[in-house]
């Protein structure tokens, strides 16, 4: 298992677009990825789930990805949060 961790910079949090955007690159990736922030954690290839975490401008998302690709899953998901947040 690899933990990464991300701050939100975007000013409207963990919105509806971003959230699909992570969602999806989890689903294709083939790892588990649970994320977590104050708190709570939920599967991130759920939206909803995402949704529910309420995460805004300033939270911590960690990130824990499983599987067979959790490295190189691990590093796009780094890359990919500081794109998308």
């Amino acid at each position: 298992m690899v933990t990464v961790t991300h701050k939100i910079f975007d000013p409207n949090g963990l919105h509806a677009v971003n959230a699909a955007g992570l969602a999806r690159f989890c689903i294709e990736s083939g790892c588990r990825v649970r994320v977590a922030c104050k708190g709570s954690a939920a599967d991130a290839r759920q939206l909803m789930g995402l949704m529910k975490l309420r995460a805004k401008r300033g939270d911590v998302l960690e990130f824990e990805v499983e599987g067979d690709s959790e490295e190189q899953t691990a590093k796009e998901l780094k890359t990919l949060a500081g794109e998308l947040l």
